[in-house]
Formats: C-alpha cells, sequence, structure tokens
C-alpha cells in the first residue's frame, strides 16, 4: 500500500490539462498515487466511469475541467454538476461518503492552484481513509 489515498484524476483536455503541465513545468509535486485520465471534456464524465474508478481501487476522485464560461465545446456547466451531484448521492447511499469526490474548476495554467488542490484532496482522502499513514 502507498503513503497516500489513491485518486483518480479525470482531466479536461483543455484548461484542466494545462493546470496539470504547469505544475510540472514549475516542478510543483503531488503524489505518484494520482492518476490521471485526459478526457476530451468533463461533460463525458458521467456516473458510470466515476463508479468504474472505485470498483477499480480508487480511494476518491476529483474532475478537473475549466471554469465555467471557459468550455471549448460551450457545454453548460450544469451538465457537469448534474453528474457530480448525482456521484455524490451515489457514494452516500452506499456508505462511501460524498466527500470521495471533489470537483475543480480552475483557471488555465494554473499550476500552483491544481497542486494546492490535489495536494489538500489526497492529504484530506488519505487522513479520512488511512489514519495512520496521514501526514500531519
Amino acid at each position: 500500500m502507498s503513503n497516500s489515498a489513491e485518486i483518480v484524476l479525470f482531466t479536461c483536455n483543455w484548461d484542466g490539462l494545462s493546470c496539470v503541465e504547469a505544475a510540472a513545468q514549475k516542478g510543483l509535486c503531488y503524489p505518484a498515487s494520482v492518476k490521471v485520465v485526459r478526457v476530451s471534456c468533463l461533460s463525458r464524465i458521467h456516473l458510470g466511469l466515476i463508479l468504474k474508478a472505485f470498483e477499480l481501487g480508487a480511494d476518491a476522485v476529483m474532475l478537473l475541467g475549466c471554469e465555467s464560461s471557459e468550455c471549448h465545446y460551450d457545454i453548460a456547466s450544469e451538465h457537469i454538476s448534474h453528474e457530480f451531484e448525482k456521484a455524490q448521492s451515489v457514494l452516500r447511499l452506499t456508505g462511501l461518503g460524498s466527500e470521495r469526490i471533489m470537483l475543480a474548476e480552475i483557471p488555465r495554467g494554473d499550476g500552483a492552484r491544481f497542486a494546492k488542490q490535489v495536494n489538500s484532496f489526497v492529504a484530506k482522502t488519505t487522513a479520512m481513509l488511512y489514519p495512520s499513514h496521514a501526514v500531519a
């Protein structure tokens, strides 16, 4: 077992991925337990994919996309928010807990903000699920 929670990070191909790349270019780190899955747009993510990530062993899922008004495909952010809320409800109903999924809309190229949010999410999830592995 790793020292931190296993996180699946679904990221859009545009602003979300640019944040991941900017963090890497600046040498900002996040745990290797974060697995990045690039999709064309977060609107392609549905409840079934999120649940499949948990089925395959993810401790938590993070959705990283464009800011609401900046989508390259002009997809209404309500669609993404709706899938996120459905996932929270199902996770709550199954007893996994709605705090095991996070939706982040970060401005294009903001690697520092991405690194801060993903590291915070990993730390929170690790502390919740594996208290003996949590970093103080």
